[in-house]
């Protein structure tokens, strides 16, 4: 988080940019009182000139409305992106959030998904309990309701992650894609 700059806060900003998140994008989340998330996120797999903090370090740099301001945190690490396992529910568990791959691919965001699927998974477990069956059978309402809320569209922006690999993510039709996406 950054703290002493000047952002209109009711305006979040993303920047998809090979020269400061190759493969990936920049975002900046503006919070209450000069602050703002700054983040990025880059594809691993590719070669870089500089490490992730370098690339954003040269991106706050280069903002003149975010380079006066100070880091308050820093938080990093790194964020799963595949199809979801063939399974998310056995006898007696549930897979939820980066453990059942429920990053978008697109965005790389996965608290909204990891919310959604805690609440879904304990509303099913709340009745598995009543019911006395914590089978994979009767968890799968978990899954299937998962499939139902946001499991197709994350696998459809999988497919639209394929579809635009890295070296293509400056093309409009991308672009659009993970602006809805990120909608």
């Amino acid at each position: 988080m950054l703290a002493g700059i000047s952002l209109d806060p009711t305006c979040t900003y993303y920047t998809i940019s090979d020269e400061f998140a190759p493969g990936g994008y920049v975002w900046v989340f503006p919070k209450s009182d000069g602050k703002a998330n700054v983040g990025l996120g880059v594809q691993a797999d590719l070669p870089r000139r500089a490490n992730a903090i370098e690339l954003l370090t040269r991106f706050i740099e280069a903002r003149p409305n975010l380079a006066r301001g100070y880091p308050v945190t820093l938080v990093a690490g790194n964020v799963p992106v595949a199809l979801r396992p063939a399974r998310i529910v056995g006898d007696g568990v549930v897979l939820i959030g980066d453990a059942a791959r429920q990053v978008d691919p697109l965005t790389g965001g996965g608290i909204i998904n990891a919310m959604t699927a805690g609440r879904l998974a304990a509303q099913v477990a709340v009745d598995a309990i009543a019911a006395r069956d914590v089978s994979a059978n009767f968890l799968s309402r978990y899954a299937d309701e998962w499939r139902k809320t946001r499991g197709s569209k994350m696998e459809r922006n999988y497919r639209l992650h394929e579809k635009f690999p890295p070296q293509r993510r400056n093309d409009k039709r991308f672009v659009h894609a993970f602006m809805l996406a990120a909608k």
